[in-house]
């Protein structure tokens, strides 16, 4: 995240949750949903800033710059800290929440800029994984997703350009690339329509997810970052990638560029 989006963030952060206690209650009839719409919205735009998927308690969990989580709470008229992680030794790079094991409970998943890679307990904060400090020297990119069909996460990241995947739940290795790919973020979905998951990097390369065969390599890469998306209504997730400059999408299984 360049240096602009994370002052832009803090700040809205700042703002946001200092402001908090102005904001008048719901009536009985109204939905919260506009209290809890700016933070959610932030959730969705930005690495280190995460929601909850389906929580009532409108929970939200960030990461900063001195290398802290932060995990707030909506309760009815403001945001609420209720829990400050240890110190995770350098600057927050992303931030997830997901049910990693299927069972119902989410896990915070946080990277940091010296290749640390922590899981947490989102209701009872225990620090549940977390790799050894010399085990990796960075992390680029990360992301969570069912890449064999077992309903259970895996992790996904990038690590000094080699991709790897761990078992979500046991947080142990279950492969890493021989091959290396200068990639700044990683999207998982079935972009070609054959009903199986594609691992999508935005170096412009889709493996496989279950086998992990190099199924197309485009000749420039999708873009810094990337999405996955449904744009003509074909039913086939398109690669939306975006730089500072411009936004372009891939139509993978024609193997192609839509538009930019």
């Amino acid at each position: 995240m360049n240096t602009f989006r994370w002052m832009l963030l803090t700040g809205a952060i700042v703002v946001l949750v200092a402001a908090a206690p102005r904001i008048r209650p719901p009536e009985p009839s109204e939905s919260v949903a506009f209290v809890h719409d700016p933070l959610k919205r932030l959730a969705s735009r930005f690495d280190t800033f995460a929601s909850v998927p389906g929580d009532p308690r409108g929970r939200i969990v960030y990461g900063t710059s001195r290398g802290y989580l932060h995990l707030l709470e909506f309760n009815g008229s403001r945001y609420q800290e209720i829990w400050v992680s240890p110190p995770l030794l350098s600057r927050i790079q992303k931030v997830l929440v997901a049910d990693l094991g299927n069972d119902g409970t989410c896990q915070i998943v946080a990277t940091n800029t010296r290749g640390g890679l922590y899981v947490y307990d989102v209701n009872t904060f225990a620090l549940l994984s977390r790799t050894q400090e010399t085990q990796f020297r960075s992390i680029e990119a990360m992301t969570v997703a069912d890449v064999d069909g077992d309903r259970r996460m895996e992790i996904l990241f990038l690590s000094e350009n080699r991709l790897f995947i761990f078992d979500a739940v046991h947080f142990v290795e279950k492969w890493r690339s021989d091959n290396l790919y200068r990639a700044t973020d990683i999207a998982v979905g079935d972009v070609d329509g054959d009903g199986q998951q594609e691992i999508v990097l935005s170096s412009g390369h889709v493996l496989d997810a279950a086998f992990r065969n190099l199924e197309w390599e485009n000749t420039t890469p999708f873009g810094e970052i990337i999405e996955l998306g449904d744009v003509d209504g074909d039913g086939k997730l398109e690669v939306i990638g975006g730089t500072t400059q411009a936004t372009t999408i891939w139509d993978v299984d024609e193997r192609r560029e839509k538009w930019d």
